[in-house]
């Protein structure tokens, strides 16, 4: 009778059958383990990248303002530009594409636009044009950013509509652009209503003195005669009257100044004080190479020169700049200004 080695046989599929289960359970269990790392790597890298070019897109606006320091720019474009690096240690070559192409525009925007500050100056219809500038200029960084995010998303894999993260972006820029509108709105009405007050005390000081000729060739005034003696009493009362005028006509002027003087022009002349109070002088020729290297253009430098010399709070003597008693004054009348740099 032959021997039955159907038991054997059936032990040893079995034992083959267990290990290439145990290998295969191993060999799944590996590369599950490595493909969690993976995505935590790139879940790591992401979270850190997302928000620098988020960072650096808000940050344009702020190079609206023509007076913002732009070293904390260069700084971020720098932060932005490591953090992208990182990207290409982990991410697939079309999540490269999409930051490539979105940091470069964003660097190239910030770059137009310094170019554009130091071009238009620093005045109220100055910040207009750098906005209008800014708005123009990042009218394509929705789009590059909604591609960058939904194929960074796609990585870990979080997926997104890459459309309505767009869209959303669009939105979120026309409520940010109408409340800039309003703002720009109210401050030209204001700059226009500080133009027609100085007009309307100009017209009412010309229909007074016209008013005074009038009279007096009239015979209906009574000037005083040579020769007339006035008591002590009219002496006071005639010096407190011309202390009184003298003070509101300098109140309505240093208001006039307030809102005439823009802020470069008011931070020139705290500069010039300061220097005058620690004696150190300042030469015509300091002046602009001071200006010069804080990137303030020639036809800037000049206006702020001519303005503060045309209202007599600051005098050039044999090359000499230093604030006049009045322009001391005005500034102790002014008070502090934020922001005080150059």
């Amino acid at each position: 009778m032959p021997a039955d080695h159907t038991v054997i046989l059936t032990v040893l599929v079995t034992q083959v059958v267990t290990i290439l289960i145990f290998l295969a359970q191993t060999y799944l269990n590996r590369r599950n383990d490595y493909d969690k790392r993976a995505r935590d790597m790139k879940r790591d890298v992401l979270l850190e990248v997302a928000p620098a070019i988020q960072r650096l897109y808000a940050s344009l606006a702020e190079l609206t303002n023509p007076l913002a320091p732009i070293d904390v720019f260069s700084q971020r474009v720098t932060d932005t530009s490591v953090a992208v690096a990182k990207l290409q240690a982990v991410a697939s070559d079309e999540t490269l594409e999409a930051a490539r192409k979105l940091t470069a525009a964003l660097g190239t925007i910030i770059i137009r636009m310094m170019a554009k500050r130091v071009e238009v100056g620093t005045d109220l219809e100055a910040t207009k044009q750098l906005i209008s500038f800014w708005r123009a200029e990042i009218d394509v960084i929705p789009s590059l950013l909604a591609d960058f995010s939904a194929k960074a998303r796609g990585e870990i894999p979080l997926p997104i509509n890459r459309e309505m993260l767009s869209d959303g972006f669009k939105a979120s820029n026309r409520v940010m652009f109408a409340e800039m509108e309003n703002l720009l709105r109210v401050l030209t009405e204001q700059q226009n209503g500080a133009n027609r007050e100085s007009q309307a005390g100009r017209a009412i000081d010309q229909r007074a003195h016209a008013a005074k000729e009038q009279a007096v060739a009239s015979g209906s005034a009574s000037p005083i005669q040579p020769g007339t003696t006035l008591t002590p009493e009219q002496i006071a009362n005639i010096s407190a009257q011309l202390i009184g005028l003298r003070q509101q006509a300098t109140f309505w002027e240093y208001r006039y100044l307030n809102l005439f003087l823009v802020h470069r022009t008011q931070v020139v002349l705290d500069w010039l004080i300061d220097r005058q109070t620690k004696g150190q002088p300042t030469t015509v020729g300091y002046y602009d190479a001071e200006l010069t290297a804080r990137v303030v253009s020639p036809g800037e430098r000049a206006a702020v020169l001519q303005a503060l010399e045309t209202h007599a709070l600051v005098v050039a003597n044999t090359g000499l700049l230093s604030a006049t008693e009045k322009g001391l004054d005005y500034a102790r009348w002014r008070g502090p200004i934020p922001q005080a740099s150059l």
